[in-house]
């Protein structure tokens, strides 16, 4: 009998895990934060922390669109010559988004007026995931689950970029940001945050912090890393002492290699941890902030 009871039991647990992964999940249709960030280069190192987030609808021939409004800081660096300080813009309008929920298709209405498709989440293994609005990230590879909030949504890893899908968030670059980034550029959503609630993060540890004006961006000096290049071991002598701090060390095409934490001190070592010779971004944060970012290059 216990085993009937057992049986009966995992039957009804699977059938709903499949049930809420088969249930398509839109994406929020108000109160919904996107914290992202993209950084590029060109003689100096750039990076846009920001918001996207919806405030409103309109209506534009037969069909209504969620608006879009982003905000947030700019922040550039150029090691070792002093940096200028993070500038804060205030929020704009960034476009909108309709869905068709029976099709599973988000359309992205960009600023110029165009209606494009952004995502299709009705794909299967092998199918192609390029789309108009945010371009090509090759094909779906595999297909599997994550939870959102309450729900376990669908998430597809494609073939590009080691970049995903994720029903009712948009991709692990961001809400609407391009797949396919050129040279020495990338994106990272950091997390969703829908009705002041945490829905999805990239990582727990991640307070998900809406961005605004009042956020103080900490002064920390003028970081550096000798030797650079390097090719065992550098040191970055950050000028102030941190205090349970992080840093996250990024490749040129936006992924994320390795995360350091619980850094304290003002003088850090880095290896090389067998990574292969590059372009490689440090991303130095503490309490949820990033407070300096420097670019080392390793040549063994």
């Amino acid at each position: 009998m216990k085993k009937i009871v057992l049986s009966v039991i995992l039957t009804i647990s699977t059938y709903c895990l499949i049930g809420q992964t088969n249930s398509y999940h839109p994406f929020p249709d108000s109160n919904a934060y996107w914290i992202e960030s993209y950084w590029w280069t060109d003689y100096m190192l750039h990076f846009n922390d920001h918001n996207i987030f919806i405030s409103g609808d309109t209506t534009i021939g037969s069909y209504s669109y969620h608006k879009l409004y982003k905000n947030g800081w700019i922040s550039s660096f150029n090691p070792p010559n002093p940096s200028p300080p993070p500038v804060y813009y205030p929020p704009v309008y960034w476009g909108g988004f309709r869905q068709d929920i029976p099709n599973k298709r988000i359309y992205l209405l960009m600023v110029g007026g165009q209606d494009l498709l952004a995502y299709d989440f009705n794909l299967n293994i092998g199918d192609s995931a390029c789309f108009p609005a945010i371009g090509c990230g090759g094909t779906v590879l595999s297909i599997d689950s994550v939870r959102v909030g309450d729900n376990y949504n669908k998430r597809f890893w494609l073939s590009e970029n080691n970049v995903c899908l994720i029903e009712g968030v948009g991709s692990s670059y961001g809400s609407f940001a391009n797949l396919g980034f050129p040279f020495e550029s990338g994106s990272t959503l950091y997390c969703l945050k829908e009705n002041n609630q945490n829905a999805w993060a990239a990582d727990t540890a991640i307070e998900c912090n809406i961005i605004t004006s009042l956020e103080k961006q900490k002064n920390f000096g003028n970081p550096s890393i000798f030797p650079n290049p390097f090719s065992n071991t550098a040191t970055i002598n950050i000028g102030k002492n941190l205090n349970n701090g992080t840093i996250e060390i990024y490749n040129s095409l936006g992924q994320k290699i390795k995360t350091i934490n619980h850094i304290s001190g003002s003088v850090i070592q880095i290896n090389h941890d067998n990574l292969p010779d590059g372009v490689y971004f440090l991303i130095l944060t503490q309490d949820n902030t990033t407070i300096w970012t420097l670019k080392a290059i390793l040549k063994n």
